[in-house]
């Protein structure tokens, strides 16, 4: 049988508290039934079990005195009254009188006060009884005195089957009620904490929905929607900075850029501040993209468009890179894929992608672009990145410790992860010790 890893993880003591206050709860009730069970028992079949004892023990008293009080024959008429009267059952044999309703008597019978439980066959009542006896040693012989326990023996086992079955009933229901209680409650903060790594992956409208009142969950979910509102409005609020800025800066800006290049007619050395200033209004372009992207303001002209071309036409634009740094491009079809976008877009995002992999690769690296009839993949053999930055890569002016070592500003997988968001595509990125892998592919 095939046990869902994630399901036993839920519910492994060490990772869930949920369950492990479940199982203490199980434990407890357990002890405490069995508690309750072994007190009963002393109180109600141990406290017959010790009047059987004193009704005995009273009986020797009686007999001893009888024996201290009268001479033998004499003695012995009383006990064939007692014998008649009463519920115990009195038993006697000597040389010249002999009274034993039984076919025989157990030679091992101890003296009073300690007893000796057997079976014996009741001819009259046809059925088996059980005899609780003890012998009363008196200057006129041994009198074995006997009384019926053969109710009580079959209380004793009736209660200890009612309490077994008792206790692994309540055990069971204890057990399955508390699993269900466990699986609510897990699944409750399971649902928390795929909200909480949607915010972690950068989808910033992700909520907790909840009722409008409740207990304890309830009144989490409302101050998690509380800060995830917050955080949503600031950073909102930082990107509508940035933007502003970006966008005020980008016209006087572009004014200084020809100003630069009238000068650069009698000063051609100013075309190193042209370079650079162009970078600049590049980046300030592509953040301005960026966010017309995000929020849905940039048009799109959707077009079928072959994804074969757009490859065909970026390898001749970065061949003349990777040649330069003596890396090879090479591109496996495997099925023909068509998608209905803009293809302008489109062409910048699988670009930034080659690009990335050219720049990061390494000297000598092998890229990879596989076309599916579902997708497109672009790997290289590089070193990759570490799996802990893959969900900070798509997120703007992010760079890691590799990155910064090369020209840019952090911009161009969160266009893409823009873009492929606009035309309904999922962006995977995926990093090991065979290298770096980007995957666009079709929502299914």
């Amino acid at each position: 049988m095939i046990v869902n890893s994630n399901l036993w993880q839920q519910f492994n003591p060490r990772f869930s508290s949920v369950w492990r206050l479940t199982l203490a709860f199980a434990t407890i009730t357990s002890f405490v039934l069995v508690l309750c069970i072994v007190l009963i028992y002393q109180l109600l079949l141990g406290e017959q079990t010790r009047q059987v004892e004193r009704r005995l023990n009273a009986e020797q008293v009686r007999i001893e005195g009888l024996a201290n009080e009268f001479d033998k024959a004499s003695f012995f008429q009383q006990l064939a009254v007692f014998r008649n009267e009463g519920e115990i059952l009195i038993f006697w044999q000597s040389d010249d009188e002999q009274f034993q309703q039984l076919s025989f008597l157990p030679n091992d019978i101890p003296k009073l006060p300690n007893t000796l439980e057997f079976p014996v066959l009741d001819t009259q009542r046809g059925q088996i009884r059980l005899l609780t006896t003890g012998i009363v040693n008196t200057k006129h012989g041994n009198i074995v005195i006997a009384t019926a326990t053969e109710h009580l023996s079959r209380l004793i086992t009736e209660f200890k089957t009612i309490a077994t079955w008792a206790c692994l009933v309540s055990l069971l229901l204890t057990c399955v009620f508390g699993y269900i209680f466990a699986r609510r409650h897990l699944r409750r903060v399971n649902y928390f904490n795929n909200v909480v790594e949607q915010v972690q992956k950068g989808d910033l409208s992700a909520r907790v929905v909840h009722k409008q009142h409740g207990d304890e969950f309830v009144k989490l979910a409302k101050h998690i929607n509380t800060m995830l509102d917050t955080i949503e409005e600031n950073f909102a609020l930082v990107q509508g900075i940035t933007d502003n800025i970006a966008h005020d800066l980008k016209t006087p800006l572009t004014r200084l850029r020809l100003q630069l290049e009238r000068q650069a007619v009698q000063q051609p050395e100013l075309g190193l501040e042209i370079e650079q200033l162009d970078t600049v209004l590049h980046t300030f372009d592509a953040m301005l993209k960026l966010t017309r992207l995000e929020h849905g303001q940039f048009p799109l002209k959707l077009e079928p468009i072959n994804c074969q071309t757009l490859i065909n036409d970026l390898i001749d634009i970065l061949e003349p890179s990777a040649q330069q740094n003596q890396q090879h491009i090479n591109v496996i079809n495997q099925g023909e894929l068509v998608l209905q976008g803009d293809k302008n877009l489109l062409f910048q995002a699988l670009f930034n992608l080659v690009e990335n992999a050219i720049k990061y690769a390494g000297n000598g690296a092998t890229i990879h672009i596989t076309i599916t009839s579902n997708h497109i993949n672009i790997s290289d053999n590089g070193k990759g990145v570490e799996p802990t930055q893959l969900s900070q890569l798509t997120k703007r002016f992010y760079r890691g410790d590799p990155a910064r070592q090369k020209e840019g500003f952090g911009l161009g997988l969160a266009t893409v992860k823009a873009i492929c968001e606009r035309h309904q595509l999922v962006l995977t990125l995926t990093s090991d010790e065979r290298g770096f892998t980007s995957t666009i592919s079709v929502r299914s």
